[in-house]
């Protein structure tokens, strides 16, 4: 299996934290050169440092993905200094408002929509050109199990995954014949350091129950009795981007060890 990299160039939302850090590690570390998009510097630079540790290469752009006109300037400038972005991942979401739809206000869902689906849309519009000139492009969008178990106060969040995997095999039938493939992964609970640093403390502080009882707790609602890694869904992405996976599109793949919610 051949899932070297070089002369690529990727494009990562939220790619210097999480889930986002790893996929930039792992497709830097496979030969691409990195182009990481986020809103905190302190974390690009880091994460660009961790890469270059390796000898690999990576460069990353301040956007406010929330904002049209600063998507749609920052990636004119991106294309304008690199010519053309290989593959794209749309990592970049946010939860938005927890609670009941009567209370939700609408700017709560419209701010979900407008990092969750119009970024994807808007970063997909403006890579595929050269992506169809070179007949090469890999589109992976990282969305959630939420549409599949839709749990209750998550509305929004709910609603933008769900168009976000709708936006997946529409696009790909669109592309794919140009050698586009246009996939996407929904994980389930993923072991992050903000889980281990902060919802396991504080959730353990709540109920005055043990971290490890907790963490048990979330590990029994997959088949797997585990939570996915990082790891996991930045290999899959590798594996995505490769020449391999040249016949897979439209696909919206789960790696969540069988969550159930």
């Amino acid at each position: 299996m051949n899932l070297d990299l070089s002369g690529k160039t990727a494009l990562i939302t939220g790619g210097a934290g999480g889930i986002g850090r790893a996929i930039s590690q792992t497709l830097a570390e496979a030969g691409a050169r990195v182009i990481i998009v986020c809103r905190d510097s302190i974390k690009a630079e880091e994460t660009k440092a961790l890469i270059e540790k390796k000898d690999a290469q990576a460069e990353y752009y301040i956007l406010n993905l929330a904002d049209e006109q600063d998507r749609e300037e920052g990636l004119n400038r991106i294309l304008k200094e690199h010519g053309r972005i290989d593959i794209l991942v749309n990592n970049a979401g946010i939860s938005g408002h927890m609670g009941p739809v009567a209370d939700t206000p609408l700017k709560e869902l419209q701010s979900v929509l407008d990092v969750n689906l119009a970024a994807p849309f808007h970063l997909a519009q403006k890579v595929i050109p050269s992506m169809q000139k070179q007949g090469f492009g890999r589109i992976i969008n990282i969305s959630s199990v939420a549409p599949r178990v839709n749990p209750a106060y998550s509305v929004t969040y709910n609603m933008s995954k769900a168009g976000l995997n709708s936006f997946t095999a529409s696009l790909s039938r669109e592309v794919a014949a140009h050698g586009i493939t246009v996939n996407a992964l929904a994980p389930g609970l993923v072991m992050t350091d903000r889980i281990k640093t902060k919802r396991l403390p504080g959730l353990a502080a709540e109920s005055g129950k043990a971290e490890e009882e907790i963490l048990n707790g979330m590990k029994s609602k997959s088949d797997t009795r585990e939570l996915t890694t990082e790891a996991e869904l930045a290999e899959t992405v590798l594996f995505l981007c490769s020449g391999s996976a040249k016949n897979i599109s439209g696909e919206v793949i789960e790696i969540s060890g069988g969550y159930q919610g």
